[in-house]
């Protein structure tokens, strides 16, 4: 009865329609990734009122059972209220989950809203829950928190990348991981070793985190070499490709940008084609290639004729 309880106060804080209906249940389950697929671009572009009517129609596919792929969901949908400055909605879909199953990604991602909002107490309160009920075992939360610490100028995050070294295992994505939290703690000798070794136990990844230390180390070739590498591997999809090829962006680091995002477009599904042309269009730009901006710019506006700043831009490119 309790687990009943908290399944509908999640469905009610988050706003999700459970209604039945006779479609065959993979049906509903197609349609319901589908539009997951389609807020998830909508949220990419910067269209939050869209992904948060996409995202709910996804959760209205449910027949009144919460399950992973629900609650995924609901991770996106509270990202969606929280950039379209519904603060106080993503908190409280947060809670909600919290209350639900105590989800280790809820604190963190709670705790993360707590410091957007300059609560840095409830943040850290919130960062020690998720390592708690985490019980040591997922790297990516605990890298997760380092980096929002560092991001707000708290030096005491390194203690939960020493704790992500203290969890048992020796696989290669063991390695990848340890690899890459010795990176973070500046050993870039044994994060190399680390991650070598990772990458020759089919660990794909592993060649992106190795880019990560050659650009620190300033051995470009290096790095390229290894982002080829990864993208020649076939293990990142086109939105693992875009966040690399937006981080890199941010960087300035451009040419790895538009590899990635080359590789990207190249893939049978790009679910994320609008974001990835738009940003290949411009990160050509940066690099002066205008030509190539603007051949892929004017196969963009054909897309989504719909984008006026575009076709501003088209106009722009071909003066030049």
């Amino acid at each position: 009865m309790m687990k009943l309880r908290h399944l509908l106060y999640i469905a009610a804080m988050l706003g999700t329609v459970c209604l039945l209906c006779t479609g065959c249940a993979s049906e509903r389950e197609e349609r319901q990734m589908q539009l997951r697929e389609q807020g998830i671009t909508y949220l990419e572009n910067g269209q939050y009122e869209e992904a948060l009517e996409t995202f709910q129609a996804a959760l209205d596919e449910a027949l009144g059972e919460i399950g992973e792929v629900e609650l995924d969901i609901c991770y996106y949908k509270a990202e969606a209220q929280y950039l379209s400055g519904d603060a106080e909605g993503a908190l409280a879909a947060y809670t909600a989950i919290i209350n639900y199953n105590n989800a280790p990604k809820a604190y963190y991602l709670r705790g993360n809203l707590y410091y957007s909002m300059e609560d840095e107490e409830a943040a850290l309160k919130d960062y020690a829950k998720a390592a708690e009920y985490d019980k040591q075992t997922d790297y990516e939360l605990y890298i997760g928190i380092y980096e929002a610490m560092k991001a707000h100028d708290n030096p005491n995050g390194t203690a939960y990348l020493e704790k992500a070294l203290t969890i048992k295992g020796q696989t290669a994505y063991d390695m990848m991981q340890k690899g890459r939290i010795k990176f973070l703690l500046g050993n870039y000798e044994e994060s190399v070793t680390m991650l070598e070794e990772a990458a020759e136990g089919k660990e794909y990844e592993a060649y992106y985190y190795l880019m990560e230390v050659y650009l620190a180390t300033n051995d470009m070739e290096k790095a390229t070499n290894n982002m080829n590498a990864y993208i020649a591997s076939g293990a990142a999809d086109a939105y693992t490709l875009y966040n690399i090829a937006e981080t890199q962006f941010n960087k300035q680091n451009y040419d790895i940008s538009i590899s990635c995002l080359e590789a990207a477009l190249k893939l049978e599904k790009v679910p994320n084609k609008q974001i990835v042309m738009k940003t290949l269009a411009i990160a050509y730009e940066k690099t002066s290639n205008f030509v190539a901006a603007r051949d892929i710019l004017t196969e963009y506006v054909n897309l989504y004729p719909e984008d006026e700043e575009a076709k501003r831009e088209l106009t722009f490119l071909e003066t030049r």
